[in-house]
C-alpha cells in the first residue's frame, strides 16, 4: 500500500474515494467498497483523507478527539483495502479556504479521477460550500463518474462518527459497536509500565495512546487482542482503561490489556490491536494492592462467564483483517 503526504501527482488515472473516514464505520467502508468495485489495473482505488481534523482548525478550542488516530486509519486501510493508494492531504488554513472550484481542479491536475465515490453529506471547499451537486456539474461533462453513496443505517439509526463518538463517550459501547461494524479498536506499540500487574499475578500489556485519541469511559471491557507477525490469531483479553487512580498515577489516560490464557512473549515495542467488546464495570479506587487484587479476581469471573459464551461483539476485526468485514 502507498502512502502519499500533500498533492503528489498520481501518475495514472484513478478511483477515488474521498472523505475524513474518522471511525473506518459502516457507511466510511460502503463508500470504500463502492469504489473498489469500480477500479480496475488502469484505474486503481486512490483513497483521499484529510489530517487533522477538519474541526481542529474551524474550532480549534474544541479539543477534538479522534476515533481513528491518523496511523490508525493507515493501517485499517491495509489490513482491509490492501493495494489501496492513501493520500493524506493536510488540512490547515489554506486548504479551508480553498474555494470549492480550484479545489476540484486540483483533484483533475492530481488524480486524473475516472471515478469518484463520495458519501452524500460530503462537503469541501470554503464555508463547505461544495456539495454532490457540484460534484456532478463539474466532473460528468468531462466524462468522470461520481457516485454518491446514501448515508447506512442501523435500525433506522444513521451511523456517522459524531454519533459514534456520542455512544462512546456516554459508555454505550454496544450501540458504538453496532454502528462501527466492527468493535472498537485502539492500536498501539506495547510500552515499559510498571509492573504493577505482574507484581499482583496479573502480567499486562501497557500502552499509552496518544491524548488526541478518544477512549471509552475509564473501567474494565472484555475484548480481545493480536500483534503483528501472528496473522488473524487473536486472544480473549480483560482490558483496563483509565489513569490508574489507586496508585495516584493520573498524569494520563492508559490500557492495559490482561491475556489470562495465553502466556505471551515479551511484546516491548511490538505494535498491537485491542478491541473493546463489552463493558465490565467502572473504574474504582481501591485501598490496598489486596482489594484490588480480589476486585480483579470478580473481574475475571464474569471475563470467563462471557468468554464462555462467546464474546458478543460484531464482526471481530482480529476474524475480519482477511477481509470479512461487515458492511
Amino acid at each position: 500500500m502507498l502512502l502519499e503526504r500533500g498533492w503528489k501527482r498520481f501518475p495514472q488515472e484513478s478511483t477515488m474515494a474521498i472523505g475524513f473516514f474518522d471511525g473506518f464505520h459502516r457507511g466510511h467502508r460502503r463508500v470504500l467498497a463502492e469504489a473498489l468495485a469500480r477500479s480496475s489495473p488502469e484505474a486503481p482505488l486512490c483513497v483521499v483523507t484529510f489530517y487533522p481534523h477538519p474541526q481542529t482548525v474551524l474550532l480549534p478550542r474544541e479539543g477534538v478527539k479522534y476515533l481513528t488516530l491518523y496511523s490508525e486509519k493507515y493501517l485499517l486501510l491495509e489490513r482491509f483495502f490492501p493495494g489501496t493508494f492513501l493520500y493524506f492531504l493536510r488540512f490547515n488554513r489554506a486548504l479551508r479556504e480553498t474555494a470549492p472550484l480550484d479545489f476540484l481542479n486540483a483533484v483533475v491536475e492530481h488524480f486524473h479521477p475516472r471515478t469518484i465515490c463520495v458519501g452524500e453529506n460530503f462537503r469541501f471547499g470554503f464555508e463547505r460550500r461544495g456539495d454532490s451537486a457540484l460534484l456532478r456539474d463539474f466532473f460528468v461533462p468531462r466524462g468522470t463518474e461520481v457516485v454518491v453513496v446514501p448515508s447506512y443505517r442501523v435500525r433506522g439509526e444513521v451511523v456517522s462518527s459524531s454519533r459514534i463518538r456520542e455512544h462512546l463517550l456516554d459508555g454505550r459501547l454496544t450501540q458504538a459497536n453496532e454502528l462501527l461494524g466492527f468493535p472498537f479498536t485502539v492500536i498501539g506499540r506495547v510500552r515499559r509500565g510498571r509492573r504493577i500487574g505482574r507484581s499482583l499475578g496479573f502480567p499486562t500489556l501497557n500502552l499509552h495512546p496518544p491524548l488526541r485519541k478518544l477512549l471509552p469511559p475509564p473501567g474494565v471491557y472484555t475484548g480481545r487482542v493480536s500483534w503483528e507477525n501472528l496473522g488473524e490469531t487473536s486472544w480473549n483479553a480483560l482490558i483496563y482503561t483509565g489513569s490508574r487512580p489507586t496508585f495516584h498515577d493520573t498524569r494520563r489516560r492508559v490500557v492495559e490489556v490482561f491475556v489470562p490464557s495465553s502466556p505471551f512473549p515479551e511484546l516491548y515495542g511490538q505494535r498491537v490491536y485491542v478491541t473493546f467488546e463489552e463493558f465490565v464495570r467502572e473504574e474504582m479506587v481501591f485501598s490496598s494492592e489486596e482489594a484490588l487484587k480480589r476486585q480483579i479476581q470478580k473481574d475475571l469471573e464474569v471475563f470467563f462467564r462471557k468468554a464462555s459464551a462467546g464474546l458478543s461483539a460484531p464482526e471481530s476485526l482480529h476474524r475480519g483483517f482477511g477481509g470479512n468485514l461487515s458492511i
